[in-house]
């Protein structure tokens, strides 16, 4: 359990030429056994092998354990427990923050933050399920139903291959060496794959154009999808989404391609007032032309396609 260790011996090959009255146990948090704590177990009836309950630990941390055997001479040599240490730990608790976007017309993302408890082990992986029944127990095949297990670095992934005529529940388990938390269901519990509007451009760029009166404006293509979870998050990392079947883009489009990027540019950082301009362009570069020198500009950026336009970039400033 949480606070309990469970110690399992024989007896000696040897006993001394003596029976064996009495066995102690000791633990401590370090492998030299200093400030050990100890406790002796008498009744010996029905022989090996013996276990004894060491309770009162605490949870997480790891105890070393020794036995030894007394006859009438005393105490023989201890013996070291294997494994050498052990942590006192239960299954930890449930996922948290659990949250499920439409990524495309057949993909599914799911994004999530870690237990509140890994319960004081640590975790070793995530369990991700998914059913067309809210009870999980539907008999589909494949892709329609399944599960996958990812390691305990990720923080996101992304479902494949889905039908846009199905609706999807999702769940997820942390799991240790003690086993699997509780499911927990995401927020929304079900969603139906369909296309969506792009994600948001990123890495903007805008500087003063070679001209008087003009700005330069740069930027990437979305990297996460609209709903804000990013395909596949490990250690902080984001991979790009993956591509549809038979496509070559990956999905933070939408699943449909970018017809175009919207700028807008204003001399407020809020962007209200009517001395801003909009323009669209297709690509990742623009140049904006018959602005007042001298003045200051913000800039922010949205992509577009045939389902609408995703959000704002974060604005930035003309340098």
């Amino acid at each position: 359990s949480a606070t309990e260790l469970r110690v399992i011996f024989g007896s000696p090959s040897d006993n001394g030429g003596d029976s064996i009255s009495q066995y102690l146990i000791e633990w401590s948090t370090t492998q030299d056994f200093m400030h050990a704590e100890s406790t002796t177990l008498d009744y010996l009836v029905g022989g090996s092998p013996f276990f004894k309950i060491i309770s009162g630990l605490r949870t997480g941390i790891y105890y070393y354990v020794r036995v030894s055997a007394k006859n009438s001479q005393g105490y023989g040599i201890s013996q070291v427990a294997t494994p050498a240490s052990l942590n006192p730990h239960q299954r930890p608790s449930p996922p948290t923050n659990v949250k499920l976007g439409i990524t495309s017309s057949t993909m599914l993302t799911i994004g999530w933050d870690a237990p509140f408890s890994d319960g004081g082990d640590s975790i070793s992986k995530y369990r991700i399920e998914w059913d067309t029944r809210q009870k999980f127990t539907s008999l589909s095949y494949p892709p329609n139903r399944g599960y996958i297990d990812v390691a305990a670095s990720f923080r996101s992934h992304t479902l494949q291959l889905l039908s846009s005529e199905k609706s999807y529940f999702l769940r997820i388990h942390a799991v240790n060496s003690a086993g699997s938390s509780t499911p927990q269901l995401t927020n929304p519990d079900r969603a139906v794959p369909s296309l969506q509007m792009p994600g948001v451009a990123y890495s903007v760029v805008a500087s003063p154009g070679t001209a008087i009166g003009t700005v330069e404006v740069s930027w990437q293509r979305p990297r996460v999808p609209h709903h804000g979870i990013p395909c596949f998050e490990v250690e902080g990392i984001i991979s790009e989404c993956p591509t549809p079947y038979g496509g070559s883009i990956p999905a933070s489009d939408g699943g449909d391609d970018i017809i175009e990027y919207e700028i807008e540019i204003s001399n407020r950082p809020d962007f209200l007032g009517s001395d801003g301009l909009r323009k669209t362009y297709v690509g990742y570069h623009a140049v904006i032309n018959d602005l007042y020198p001298q003045r200051t500009y913000f800039v922010r950026v949205l992509a577009r396609n045939s389902v609408g336009s995703g959000k704002y970039s974060n604005s930035v400033q003309v340098i």
